[in-house]
């Protein structure tokens, strides 16, 4: 039997690519490309880095013209060399995903799908996991940010993947099962779509298990709007006992209106019946 292997992932949405003006942070240039500063971005970086990932999935990579280099900045300073960056169809909100190569894990395979029902499209990257037999698919996804009806039938599309191994980060602009935030004085409209539960219960009712789901700390909510709710989650299909860690991170709440988000998982050999 191989011994077991363990493998962080992790979602986080850079809000405005990690370039924008945001809680102080000025709008003069020290990136050395020009018109853009990175300062919010490199201690997005520091942050990440902290968690020690081996893959990881961004949303809101909005980079336009300058995403080869800032992907190479990005994957420089994580020290993970391979890289990804799928075009979105929605206001340039590009899903960029990273990966730590390693003897024990290797990435064969991409795809990128921009077409229906995803709004900003869905990567799948195909890796290869040492010790275990079968590939394990990571799904980098953001889902419809107002429109519910899209948000499920997006679930629906991501649940044809329910028989493979698979590993679903994604900013999915709607509640978990199990939220239940304070909406007084909010917007009424607004409580309405992302508290609808038909994506989560779609992905559920297929297999797709969240990680966090006993941990109900929100990771939106923090900033100016004020809905907190579990909006950046992972989901798998892999057993729950392979689950051996998860977490929110709280440190950069000034960094961007979404926290990081992070799993462990220790693979072993294929459990019984798979």
């Amino acid at each position: 039997m191989a011994e077991p292997l363990t493998i962080r992932v992790g979602t986080y949405n850079l809000f405005e690519g990690g370039l924008a003006a945001r809680d102080g942070h000025g709008l003069g240039d020290d990136s050395g490309l020009p018109n853009l500063n990175d300062s919010r971005l490199r201690e997005q970086l520091t942050l990440l880095a902290r968690l020690g990932l081996d893959v990881l999935g961004l949303q809101e990579a909005t980079w336009g013209p300058h995403s080869p280099d800032l992907a190479d900045f990005v994957a420089d300073e994580l020290g993970m060399a391979w890289r990804f960056v799928g075009p979105s169809n929605f206001y340039g909100c590009d899903l960029a995903t990273f990966v730590r190569i390693s003897a024990h894990l290797t990435v064969t395979d991409v795809n990128h799908l921009t077409g229906p029902p995803f709004v900003h499209g869905l990567t799948n990257l195909t890796l290869q996991i040492n010790g275990h037999p079968r590939p394990v698919h990571i799904l980098n996804g953001h889902s419809a940010p107002s429109s519910p009806t899209t948000r499920k039938a997006e679930a629906e599309m991501i649940t044809v993947h329910r028989h493979l191994d698979v590993v679903y980060m994604a900013d999915t602009n709607a509640a978990a099962i199990g939220d239940t935030p304070d909406t007084t004085g909010l917007d009424p409209n607004k409580v309405t779509k992302k508290l609808d539960l038909a994506p989560a219960k779609e992905l559920a009712a297929a297999g797709f298990h969240h990680i966090g789901h006993q941990d109900p700390t929100p990771t939106v909510g923090h900033g100016d709007d004020k809905l907190a709710y579990r909006c950046d989650r992972i989901h798998t299909t892999l057993p729950a006992e392979w689950i051996t860690g998860y977490g929110v991170e709280l440190g950069g709440d000034h960094l961007s209106d979404h926290r990081p988000v992070w799993a462990e998982i220790t693979f072993g050999q294929t459990a019984a019946g798979r």
